[in-house]
């Protein structure tokens, strides 16, 4: 049985010579919201991290325009995520697949899917709606059904005739027995996505402490410190995509053993 040492090694196996067209497909999921990897650790540090910076910005003179600006970005982008981003995600698994499997691999994968709106607005809406009923139990069943779910787009990218409860009762199936062992390979990531969260800290900390007084030089010196220095996501993220897509692989090409009934 593989581990998550495996699927790291096969996922380098599988970009290489590829990491330009795997960090650029990964730049552009992002920004549609089409990433399948769990990132929720950094997801609450950098929210955060953000909720401080924008505090410190919005006491500033004329704060109030800056934040309807920063909410209506925000909205739009949402409005954008809702509308495009299931589809894209299945893009992008498609993407994956074709990466892990040696195939040709281009960032047209991302949009390979673009006429399942529907399909891929029902998947990400049903895994949200049942991850948040589970959640409202207790934390913990909420981070295991997240798991449980995990391979929905991968299956609705291979088989597109599923509709999306019954790729997630597919993903349900193939993950007993498995959700602990994807548990581990995501968590075996998190040194490197520490990693690449210190110089976003440092620049938002060098941000606040020297240009607090003018909140147009704040918000310039953020973006520009804010795209560069996250560069290390873009290549982490490509990374673990490919490991999940790796151990998909591996999971539906051998039989699985039932674990605890989640």
């Amino acid at each position: 049985m593989k581990v998550s040492a495996d699927y790291r090694m096969l996922a380098l196996d599988a970009l290489r010579g590829k990491w330009k067209t795997a960090v650029l497909t990964g730049i552009a999921a992002s920004t549609l919201g089409a990433t399948i990897v769990s990132s929720s650790n950094s997801a609450v540090s950098n929210s955060n991290q953000a909720k401080d910076i924008h505090f410190e910005l919005f006491s500033q003179p004329n704060g109030g325009r800056l934040l309807a600006v920063l909410l209506t970005g925000i909205v739009l982008w949402a409005v954008l995520q809702l509308i495009v981003g299931g589809a894209a995600q299945l893009g992008y698994a498609h993407f994956n697949l074709n990466l892990v499997d040696g195939k040709d691999a281009a960032i047209s994968d991302l949009f390979s899917q673009k006429d399942r709106l529907w399909d891929g607005f029902c998947m990400k809406f049903l895994q949200g709606l049942y991850i948040a009923l589970w959640s409202l139990l207790l934390v913990i069943p909420g981070i295991v059904k997240t798991y449980s779910y995990a391979m929905t787009p991968y299956i609705m990218s291979e088989h597109p005739s599923l509709t999306a409860n019954e790729a997630i009762t597919e993903s349900r199936r193939i993950m007993d027995g498995n959700k602990w062992r994807l548990f581990c390979l995501d968590f075996s990531f998190i040194g490197w996505e520490l990693l690449c969260s210190l110089p976003l800290y440092a620049g938002g900390f060098l941000v606040l402490k020297y240009f607090t007084g003018s909140e147009a030089m704040a918000i310039s010196l953020v973006l520009l410190l804010t795209i560069p220095l996250s560069i290390g996501f873009f290549f982490v993220r490509p990374y673990e995509e490919a490991a999940w897509a790796t151990f998909y692989r591996d999971i539906t090409a051998a039989p699985t053993e039932p674990d605890e009934a989640y």
